[in-house]
């Protein structure tokens, strides 16, 4: 198969690019030009994904066979996938996020209905642009779930991926960071509120890697939206406790009744839970992890300690 990637210079993308190149496809990533494209095998394509007709022209120079767009991010965005989705005919593999979920927004203090143990694809929804008002990266206009309706009511052949928290090399956020980066430090005392129980679903880049190509390679016809995430779910302070130990050290966990430092904040009492639910996409593309948790441990530890000595010089 040929797969055009909308984005996939970095991280999630970057890594489903490779991998659907290591799978045997012939891949091309379109993208802006902010980052270099250092997928190697792949056609590089600069285009502007704001420019409809010249990223309608770009993809049908391309022919593919299937679509991943890793950019869609308001709803003018996924209009122009819309209209490329019909000019071309094939099925596309759209990115969305956990951030749909109203369990998602309770976190930011949004209303919420009753917390539910496991959010699945027919759980709450959150509130229009969740994000709109706060710090952070995201379009005025962000919300994936304008996405997601705008697919779904073209008509077009579209599986939408809805992606937890995703670690590993190449996150430029960094998860975990502020337990490796102390652990590193020499620092074994670190702090947390309530026993750091709280659970939130993640998924490593390599698996969610897996899950895009997957969707690629299986979905022909018919809207979809998927939770892709790791099996079992475990609290924040056992990841952390995990990540000691793959370091070949412990933690000394100090209650702290104060503000937790920012990297630190995932330790800290949340108002819910946020667990997904991934049965679906495993009955119905076939998913399951293609790591280990001592690779993914492995992984995450080289990842950030490589961005950290590659910020430091």
């Amino acid at each position: 198969m040929h797969l055009a990637f909308i984005g996939g210079t970095r991280f999630i993308g970057r890594a489903a690019a490779r991998r659907a190149l290591a799978a045997g496809h012939r891949v091309s990533v379109l993208h802006r030009g902010q980052h270099a494209c250092d997928v190697k095998g792949a056609v590089d394509v600069r285009v502007d994904r704001q420019d409809p007709s010249a990223l309608c022209a770009a993809l049908a120079r391309a022919a593919p066979d299937a679509v991943i767009d890793t950019r869609a991010m308001t709803r003018a965005d996924a209009q122009v996938t819309v209209l490329a989705l019909r000019l071309l005919g094939v099925p596309a593999v759209v990115l969305s996020s956990a951030d749909v979920y109203a369990q998602f927004g309770r976190l930011n203090g949004h209303p919420a209905p009753e917390v539910e143990a496991l959010v699945v694809e027919s759980s709450p929804l959150t509130v229009p642009h969740p994000f709109r008002g706060m710090a952070g990266d995201h379009p005025a206009d962000y919300d994936k779930k304008d996405v997601e309706h705008e697919l779904e009511q073209a008509g077009v052949a579209a599986l939408v991926l809805r992606l937890p928290a995703v670690y590993g090399s190449g996150d430029h956020r960094r998860r975990f960071g502020g337990v490796v980066d102390r652990l590193d430090a020499g620092q074994r005392e670190l702090p947390l509120q309530g026993g750091g129980v709280f659970r939130q679903s993640h998924a490593h880049v390599e698996d969610v890697a897996h899950a895009i190509v997957l969707g690629a390679e299986r979905w022909r016809t018919g809207f979809a939206a998927m939770n892709v995430a790791e099996r079992a779910t475990p609290t924040m302070r056992e990841r952390a406790d995990a990540i000691a130990d793959a370091m070949g050290t412990r933690i000394e966990w100090r209650d702290e009744p104060g503000d937790l430092p920012p990297d630190l904040g995932f330790l800290g009492r949340m108002p819910n839970d946020l667990v997904l639910g991934t049965e679906l996409v495993r009955r119905r593309l076939g998913f399951d992890e293609v790591t280990t948790n001592d690779a993914r441990l492995r992984d995450l530890i080289t990842g950030l300690r490589k961005s950290r000595a590659a910020a430091s010089s």
